[in-house]
């Protein structure tokens, strides 16, 4: 990753000590003068910051008075999170996502996949299919290659995405990939090849579906994707809690 500006070192700052309440909904933050010299940043790097956390609704900012901390779940937009998981591609970034969080995410992903690929379904042209079933054919051609893989799953969602030509789409798509990233890492992680595998064969069943198959049935087939995905989504969830009950034990 780049090196980050100073701007924005303030703003990852602030956003995991907001996310992992060092600062609560209603805490005043310090002067600015004393701020800038906490974080060691210069004072006009730091008014950049908040006043981009003050778009972001995490903060608020009261001429002559000061700034306090927002709820973020009650008004934070998904940059919020965006910034938070960019902070994990950093050697140095810490993992600060709960489990139930990341259950959370994947409950909404389960869910918005599959509306993507009925939007897709709509406006897919043979060509479309022959570029996603190659995507599919490298993955299976790579399933012992979990960082290759994991860029392949990125790049047919967003072919995905851009199939369908629906601009919401697409920019959350773009918005979510920090997150998307993280969470296809984890799934990989969670699977051995065997169902890494399944998991491939069973897009390629529904790419193979939209030259094949009526609409309805194609429907049907996405609906039994959905399915799968929330069945990964169990299965990470167990993974994740693990892995968090085992760092709970070696923190105690």
């Amino acid at each position: 990753m780049d090196e980050l500006q100073a701007h924005e070192r303030v703003i990852n700052i602030l956003v995991k000590q907001i996310f992992s309440r060092q600062l609560k909904p209603g805490d005043k933050l310090p002067p600015e003068r004393q701020l800038a010299k906490d974080i060691q940043v210069d004072r006009a790097s730091l008014r950049i910051a908040l006043k981009h956390m003050e778009l972001m609704n995490v903060l608020t900012i009261r001429q002559g008075d000061g700034i306090y901390v927002r709820d973020y779940m009650k008004g934070a937009s998904i940059d919020f999170l965006r910034i938070l998981f960019l902070q994990t591609e950093q050697p140095e970034g810490e993992w600060l996502v709960d489990p139930y969080i990341m259950d959370e995410i994947w409950e909404f992903w389960a869910f918005f996949l599959p509306e993507m690929l009925k939007i897709a379904a709509k406006r897919i042209t043979p060509r479309d299919i022959k570029t996603m079933m190659d995507i599919f054919d490298e993955e299976l051609a790579n399933l012992h290659d979990r960082n290759r893989l994991i860029e392949l799953e990125l790049k047919s969602q967003e072919i995905v995405a851009e199939t369908g030509n629906n601009i919401v789409v697409i920019l959350i798509t773009h918005t979510c990939r920090p997150l998307r990233k993280k969470m296809i890492e984890i799934f990989y992680s969670s699977l051995d090849d065997e169902r890494i595998k399944n998991h491939i064969e069973m897009k390629k069943e529904l790419m193979r579906s939209y030259m094949t198959l009526n609409t309805k049935d194609t429907l049907s087939i996405i609906e039994q994707y959905r399915e799968q995905l929330n069945s990964h989504r169990a299965a990470m969830c167990k993974l994740l809690l693990k892995d968090s009950n085992k760092k709970s034990k070696i923190n105690k």
